[in-house]
């Protein structure tokens, strides 16, 4: 607030009209600011809370999955290994080698190129909202709503 010293008589007429105004705008603004961060905070841990409720709920099928992956790797390592000594047999070993890696790799692409084509156009994300109330005053209200 701009004053100049001295009594409240030597300001000017327009200092007294609008030094209350700007100062209930100030105050007006610093509200809506409050409500509108409050409103984003919101939102930022309604998002939260749905991201960990849903790690919640897939970790168990995600951790059954790296079991299978590293065991179904493992299997197909031995399946490589025992193609390479029947191969051997008939051919040399580096030969045996260099042919099933060949084949191993061809397989490879050929499932990247099927796995890619096969992909969704966008995945939707969904966020759930959490149960409790947001707002203090038990409902979720607009932030510039008196």
């Amino acid at each position: 607030m701009t004053t100049t010293p001295g009594p409240d008589k030597h300001r000017s007429l327009f200092d007294r009209i609008t030094d209350p105004i700007a100062d209930r705008a100030r105050e007006k603004i610093e509200q809506a600011e409050d409500r509108v961060r409050d409103a984003i905070q919101a939102e930022i841990d309604a998002v939260g809370v749905s991201v960990r409720a849903r790690a919640v709920q897939v970790r168990p099928s995600a951790i059954a999955f790296a079991a299978a992956a590293l065991s179904t790797v493992f299997g197909l390592a031995l399946f490589a290994t025992s193609a390479v000594l029947g191969l051997a047999h008939v051919v040399e070993p580096w030969l045996a080698a260099l042919l099933v890696g060949i084949a191993l790799v061809l397989i490879g692409a050929g499932l990247a190129a099927w796995a890619r084509n096969h992909l969704p156009r966008s995945t939707p994300f969904q966020v759930s909202r959490v149960k409790e109330p947001l707002h203090p005053a038990g409902e979720q209200v607009h932030p510039w709503a008196d």
